[in-house]
């Protein structure tokens, strides 16, 4: 046992490392003499579990990974401590020691995702930050993802996956441009790099597995009522590029559909497609998508009955199938509430009454009854962040509404806070605009497309001068102006 003990204790060793050459030799010869000592017949069912005690999880984390994947296979730890284990191991890992044993790091995630050790909640939580401890950015597209927004999704456990739901994809499984020659215990290796390097860790995913992510992120957001994320998230789906432009797939026609209904939630309009979308494909979606254009079209008239007379031709069963009911429930409650949002275009005070008269509920296609009932809805508004206001009501006169610019709200402290989160975000965005420059720069179609941008950049002055040239000749036949120039 002192002598696994020595060898699982043997990286990283007390003094460190000259330099990240050194590092990444020693790391690769630890990783093959833990795989030797594990491998032996004796060693799960004898002490494999009583060493997990002697390893620090956080300072030799690829000899407690080994232990705790032998540990699991010959069940010699009862669940409770097992698990307990794993999420200290979990929270606390050397991320760049796991570069080197990122295949059995991948069996740990697919545990995880599994469901099957732990409750979802938790699962999606560990599961949630591991990821983030690896790859911090949270910018490379892994199937553990996939996994993980539909475990949240499908478990109702959508608040601990949202540090990694709310980071934005940018590096992609087979993305050109993306091989390095750099060692893996290069502190400043990009995300991209070690994710991709290792088959146990990137998995193949398929279009429709990307496609997927985004839509199911897109519907925690909806579950979460964040219509700005949920926005963009399905807006990522329909841009995605594919190879036949006229094309569309059923999750872009379902993406397409309720995109239209959170832009509604959203901005109280019907959405402009994206211009990075190809025209084909427009017109394909906009055609599939006939009924939710005719929703968003009376959404935006003046008044009620359209829009009410829209909804009850198609039927709640309709929008049921297409697993839109809700939502578009919640649109036919924001109605109302975009009516109110809009007279802030022509008042800056307004009184309750007012608003009761010139507002109608598309349940309905009427007003509200009462003064009290509008009272409550402007308020629920404040409330929510929806509306800018205050409600003001003199002792005996009338309840108005008064509409405050946001920009009015903000206090020193709010706006210094403002900055900096702004400040922070583009902290984060640094080593990814860093890593997309190098993927460009040893990219071959953009070194062709740069190439071909010079030509023309070239060939337009020759053209120019050539034109005036022809022009200053002409006029020195006719002036003589040329000696001036």
């Amino acid at each position: 046992m002192d002598q696994a003990v020595a060898v699982l204790l043997n990286f990283p060793p007390p003094g460190g490392f000259a330099d990240d050459a050194q590092y990444h030799s020693a790391a690769q010869s630890h990783v093959l003499e833990v795989e030797k000592l594990t491998a032996k017949a004796d060693f799960n069912k004898s002490y494999a579990a009583q060493l997990l005690d002697h390893v620090n999880p956080a300072l030799n984390s690829i000899s407690y990974l080994s232990l705790l994947l032998a540990v699991r296979g010959a069940n010699s730890l009862p669940q409770a401590d097992l698990l307990a284990k794993f999420s200290v191991f979990l929270c606390t890992f050397d991320a760049r020691q796991i570069r080197y044993r990122s295949s059995a790091f991948s069996v740990v995630l697919d545990l995880l995702a599994s469901g099957s050790l732990f409750p979802a909640s938790v699962a999606v939580d560990l599961l949630t930050t591991a990821l983030l401890r690896l790859d911090p950015t949270g910018s490379v597209l892994t199937p553990h993802h996939v996994a993980l927004v539909k475990l949240a999704y499908t478990t109702d456990a959508v608040e601990p996956a949202l540090p990694l739901l709310e980071k934005d994809i940018i590096f992609y499984p087979g993305v050109k441009g993306l091989l390095e020659t750099r060692p893996l215990s290069d502190p400043d290796l990009p995300p991209a790099a070690y994710m991709n390097r290792e088959p146990g860790v990137q998995k193949s995913l398929s279009h429709s597995d990307i496609l997927e992510y985004d839509l199911l992120r897109a519907l925690c957001f909806i579950q979460r009522r964040a219509w700005r994320q949920a926005f963009d998230a399905l807006e990522r789906v329909l841009t995605y590029p594919a190879r036949d432009s006229h094309s569309c797939s059923k999750i872009m026609v379902e993406a397409h559909n309720k995109w239209i209904l959170v832009g509604l939630l959203l901005n109280g309009k019907v959405p402009t497609m994206p211009a990075t979308m190809a025209a084909g494909a427009q017109k394909s979606l906009a055609a599939l998508g006939k009924p939710y254009q005719s929703i968003g079209k009376a959404f935006e008239e003046n008044t009620a009955e359209s829009l009410k007379a829209e909804y009850e031709s198609l039927g709640a069963q309709f929008f049921s199938q297409e697993n839109n009911l809700n939502l578009m429930r919640l649109v036919m409650q924001h109605y109302q509430r975009w009516q109110i949002l809009n007279l802030r275009q022509v008042y800056t005070k307004i009184s309750l009454e007012q608003i009761r008269a010139r507002t109608q509920s598309a349940e309905t296609a009427a007003p509200l009854a009462t003064e009290a009932e509008i009272e409550k809805l402007v308020q629920e508004m404040i409330d929510e962040g929806m509306l800018s206001g205050v409600i003001e009501r003199p002792d005996g006169g009338l309840a108005h509404l008064i509409f405050v610019s946001p920009n009015e709200e903000l206090s020193e402290a709010e706006f210094a806070q403002k900055m900096m989160r702004t400040a922070q975000r583009l902290k984060e965005l640094e080593p990814l605009v860093k890593a997309a420059s190098e993927r460009l720069g040893t990219s071959r179609d953009y070194i062709k497309y740069l190439a071909g941008q010079q030509k023309k950049e070239k060939d337009g002055w020759r053209d120019y001068d050539a034109s005036f040239v022809n022009t200053v000749e002409d006029e020195d036949l006719m002036t003589g102006v040329v000696a001036g120039y």
